[in-house]
């Protein structure tokens, strides 16, 4: 059980150098292992080593500029009457970029596609989209991407964490004490009738164990990176170690004391090493001051009164004794974790030392714009600090300009009799002279010409503001749907021309959007997927995919659990794809719904999956009841469909049997007609010709005859 006693109790001093003795060097497949001592000096310098060097350079990165630029205060100089006005160029430029990077990323439902690979089922790969698309919604990663997106606009670099968190908690459960009534109706089926006693609840606790992956944003300064660090994007696996600064409190700790790894045989292999509850309780107790300082670009940025920020991390925010912050220290690189409780009386505690089977630092980084050979980057601040500044300064002197005729100054002749003091002006006010005879009273008292406005000086506004949003891809076109006012042109009146400035524009914020995807949401996805098959237990894998796929999908779990996916993001170039996709959508159904599509395709051994064409429809929509309105039918509906089906083949059977006594009726009719006519027709010639023969016959015996001669 750790500890917390003083380094002096220890004889372990944090700044002095690490000796080979504090280093156990363990093969070439495992990671040296320090001791206690050497992990305290490790942890604690490096996290110094990399505080000095961000701190240093702080001022070229223009983070508290940026800070400055997005709030932009007002100034609280002497009042000398000049002007004093704000101007949002950075704050409009981040808002308008950061919701069209979000939807780029969060175009479909969930916002990932795994494609099978070969030798990988069909179900796998559904199977792990499911799940991982539901636990990201469990998170709220989406909320998370939207706070970095932000953080990653303006500065220019956002670095984020991931990991797994297992918490064990007392919830309600509410219990019936008698089950409702169930009725089977002939037409209508199965009916529940709730009564009294079925109303009547029992209250339980019950103690409930949350496995969940876990996606954070880091503030600027709270992690300290490798000073060699120069691939950016590529935090997780190009730096050599991160060192992040926290400050938990009494209840963080005891959270971190449940993240344990054990073995098949139930040995603790991994997690935290934290002091009892009773010594965490004394120490808190004893510790009434703020915990020790955060880094100084932390402190410089929440100590600008100028500007609205929450109080520093390490500062004491409640009387409660149990929630005063502790600072901590923890180091990850590819191969360890270390982690150092520390307060301001020198006394720290080890309490995380072991091996991690990541293979990267849990740490990723996301650039707007990427710095050659460096891997913090630059953001909106940067870009449009200088354009915002030249519009605050030039609309602040013309502002000064027009007091001047707002508020003109007099001159008045000194011989004259003209008023001497000053006078306050008012509507409808008369100020009596006396004139020298031969002057009016304008020789004696007038006004002084004002200064103008130069016209240039809205040109100079202009090109700042354009300039602002050309460097930054915030153009009015894409981001505010406003058509650029390009006098004679008339790009925008065709689709063409429309679609080509659409285009173009969505080029522009490519990088960023590529740059976020490659860097942050794949390998967090990557990581996702290991930490799901180390621990995550089977059984809820196959509740989660149950609830999103529905209880009869089946899948191969061995092929689950051994199987690599490769994850896709529709984004970056792919920006102005989603429109696209709907606007082909209904014309790809008409060509489905051409009657000779299906038998063509039915001929090639295909067919139309419509369950699929209509999620297409859904996710297109942004419809989020998909799966309410297109459901698996339950037991009640899958024996109405059973029974309308026996009743209509037994009606197609009946049908089929009149249709064939129908037929077999109308030929013997058909039959008989033909008969009746062929004697018909056959009767009246033999008639003719017997009565022909009888004529030819009288004819010769009345020619043979007496009479004949």
């Amino acid at each position: 059980m750790a500890t917390l006693a003083r380094i002096s109790d220890k004889r372990v001093n944090p700044h002095s150098a690490i000796t080979k003795d504090e280093v156990a060097v363990q093969g070439p497949k495992l990671a040296p292992k320090y001791t206690d001592a050497g992990a305290i000096k490790l942890v604690t310098q490096d996290a110094q080593r990399a505080e000095t060097f961000i701190d240093q350079r702080q001022w070229n990165l223009h983070w508290r500029e940026a800070d400055v630029l997005y709030q932009s205060p007002r100034g609280y100089e002497a009042n000398d009457g000049k002007a004093r006005v704000s101007r949002f160029t950075v704050a409009n430029i981040t808002n308008s970029l950061v919701p069209a990077m979000k939807s780029g990323i969060f175009y479909e439902t969930p916002p990932f596609l795994i494609r099978n690979r070969p030798g990988q089922q069909w179900a796998t790969a559904r199977a792990k989209q499911a799940l991982y698309g539901a636990q990201l919604d469990a998170i709220d990663f989406e909320a998370e991407v939207d706070m970095a997106l932000e953080q990653m606009t303006l500065y220019g670099t956002v670095i984020c964490k991931g990991g797994w968190i297992t918490e064990t908690r007392m919830r309600k459960k509410f219990i019936r004490n008698n089950p409702p009534l169930y009725i089977n109706m002939p037409l209508t089926g199965q009916h529940t009738i709730s009564t009294k006693e079925s109303n009547e609840f029992e209250v339980q606790d019950v103690e409930v164990t949350r496995n969940e992956p876990f996606f954070a944003v880091c503030e600027l300064g709270s992690v300290s990176v490798d000073p060699g660090w120069r691939h950016p994007n590529r935090l997780h696996s190009k730096a050599k170690y991160v060192v992040e600064t926290t400050y938990p409190t009494f209840a963080d700790l005891d959270t971190l004391r449940q993240q344990v790894q054990y073995d098949a045989n139930g040995k603790q292999v991994g997690g935290y090493d934290i002091p009892s509850e009773e010594e965490l309780k004394a120490f808190f107790f004893a510790s009434q001051q703020n915990a020790a300082a955060a880094s100084d670009t932390e402190m410089k940025q929440g100590n600008n009164m100028a500007l609205h920020h929450a109080d520093n991390r390490n500062e004491i925010t409640t009387d409660d004794p149990l929630d005063q912050p502790i600072k901590m220290l923890e180091r990850w690189d590819k191969e360890r974790v270390m982690s150092v409780l520390v307060d301001n009386d020198g006394n720290a505690v080890l309490i995380r030392n072991e091996h991690h089977n990541m293979g990267i630092i849990p740490y990723f980084s996301g650039n707007f714009w990427n710095i050659p050979n460096a891997g913090f980057g630059i953001g909106v601040g940067r870009l449009a600090g200088d354009d915002q500044r030249i519009e605050k300064g030039t609309i602040e002197a013309v502002l000064n300009l027009l007091a001047y005729i707002v508020q003109p100054q007099y001159a008045r002749d000194r011989g004259a009799n003209a008023p001497t003091q000053q006078i306050r002006q008012r509507l409808g006010g008369i100020i009596d002279v006396d004139v020298p005879a031969g002057k009016s009273v304008r020789d004696a008292f007038g006004i002084i010409e004002q200064p103008r406005v130069d016209p240039s000086l809205f040109a100079v506004l202009q090109e700042a503001s354009s300039n602002a949003r050309s460097t930054t891809g915030s153009d009015q076109a894409f981001n505010q749907g406003v058509a650029p006012s390009r006098p004679g042109s008339s790009v925008t009146r065709t689709a063409t021309g429309a679609g080509g400035i659409q285009g173009a524009l969505a080029q522009k914020i490519d990088g960023p959007v590529g740059h976020f995807v490659k860097g942050v949401f794949l390998p967090f996805l990557h990581l996702l997927e290991a930490m799901d098959k180390e621990r995550l237990p089977l059984a809820e894998i196959q509740e989660i995919i149950g609830k999103e796929l529905g209880e009869a999908f089946t899948f191969d779990e061995d092929d689950f659990l051994n199987s690599e996916e490769k994850f896709e993001v529709l984004a970056g170039a792919h920006l102005a794809a989603k429109k696209a996709m709907a606007q082909i959508l209904p014309v790809l159904i008409q060509i489905l719904e051409n009657p000779q599509v299906i038998p063509q395709l039915n001929q090639m051994g295909y067919m139309v999956d419509v369950k699929e064409l209509l999620e297409m429809v859904y996710e297109m929509t942004e419809w989020k009841n998909a799966r309410e309105v297109i459901r698996p039918m339950n037991q009640q509906e899958f024996e109405r469909f059973q029974q309308a089906s026996q009743t209509n083949a037994k009606l197609q059977a009946a049908i089929a049997q009149i249709q064939a006594k129908h037929a077999a009726k109308t030929e013997e009719i058909d039959q008989s007609a033909e008969a009746r006519l062929a004697s018909k027709m056959t009767e009246y010639p033999m008639e003719q010709a017997a009565r022909y023969e009888e004529r030819r016959q009288d004819r010769e015996m009345f020619r043979t005859s007496a009479f004949g001669l």
